[in-house]
């Protein structure tokens, strides 16, 4: 699981910021795990391709491969047509904002996801300030699914490193040496117990998005050609807008369309991952690499189709 190594790492954190916690007994000589945050995924499919049955399968295997409590994934296709982003005011609502803009509800529902069950929300409830994506009156609706695993059974309680004693004699430097082992083997001990059970709690969950996601491969979408141009960097504003109503590691994974680099924002990738899958324009891959740093991605991947096979699903779940 992609929290394998998160874990360890915390546990020596804990370990380390532990310590610096007296020894008087003051203080619960426990605290809660606090797992990794995690997965959350957009992911943009490129119907005009003729491959979209293949990108997806593409994406089953990444849901295969891991999956956490919490997690979100969001799927949708590249638009057609264009969208503008509304900032939300007081006293606005979806259906006031959609009223307003001679839209349905149902199609503003579909282009943001991110203010319903998603992110664990409720449709009626949105904030000033956050904004909302309005598509124009041609567009399709994009959204294929729009999932978020279950919240899993609670962190463990972990017990906490104590102060090394200062100038200590032989015994109590082999006696405090004996705790941080016996604590850090409790603690080790606990927290993959319950990655184990959080494994048996989301499994279900991946094998449901799985089997939707399959149901999806057999979708016949007419479709003029939608890859590149404005109409990409729409469907990324689109995908970069629903991951900012997401909490998590936010990842935003284009499967399709990747060979034609769009125009990004600057600062718009700011705590996203961007992957951009199945490119086989060499000079795509460089384009894409340079466009996602200068827009302040943290990691930008940018893989032809050899390595999308290989490797897509432990670069998305790392």
């Amino acid at each position: 699981m992609r929290f394998v190594k998160r874990a360890r790492t915390a546990l020596a954190i804990l370990a380390l910021s532990a310590s610096a916690c007296g020894s008087s007994g003051a203080l619960a000589n426990t605290e809660q795990y606090r797992p990794p945050p995690p997965l959350a995924l957009v992911v943009l499919v490129d119907p005009s391709s003729g491959s979209m049955a293949d990108q997806l399968r593409q994406l089953e295997d990444v849901i295969r491969a891991s999956a956490s409590p919490n997690e979100s994934v969001v799927v949708m296709m590249l638009q057609t047509g264009s969208a503008r982003q509304y900032v939300v005011r007081p006293g606005d609502s979806l259906s006031s904002i959609a009223a307003a803009n001679g839209l349905t509800l149902s199609t503003v529902e579909a282009v943001n996801p991110q203010f319903g069950p998603v992110s664990g929300r409720n449709w009626s409830v949105i904030h000033s300030g956050e904004r909302v994506t309005l598509p124009d009156g041609a567009a399709r609706d994009p959204l294929l699914l729009a999932t978020r695993a279950p919240a899993g059974p609670p962190p463990p309680q972990l017990m906490r490193i104590p102060r090394a004693p200062s100038n200590p004699t032989d015994y109590q430097r082999a006696q405090y040496s004996h705790t941080v082992a016996n604590n850090n083997a409790v603690n080790a001990s606990r927290v993959a117990a319950w990655r184990a059970e959080a494994d048996r709690a989301v499994q279900p969950w991946q094998s449901q998005v799985v089997g939707q996601l399959e149901k999806k491969t057999g979708t016949q979408i007419l479709v003029t050609s939608s890859s590149g141009g404005p109409a990409l960097s729409t469907s990324i504003g689109v995908g970069l807008t629903t991951l900012s109503g997401l909490s998590g590691r936010r990842t935003l994974l284009l499967l399709g369309g990747g060979d034609s680099p769009a125009t990004l924002a600057p600062r718009s990738l700011v705590d996203v991952t961007l992957v951009i899958a199945n490119v086989s324009d060499p000079q795509a891959v460089a384009a894409w690499k340079s466009a996602g740093v200068a827009a302040g991605a943290p990691s930008v991947n940018a893989l032809d189709p050899a390595l999308t096979q290989l490797q897509l699903a432990q670069i998305v779940n790392q």
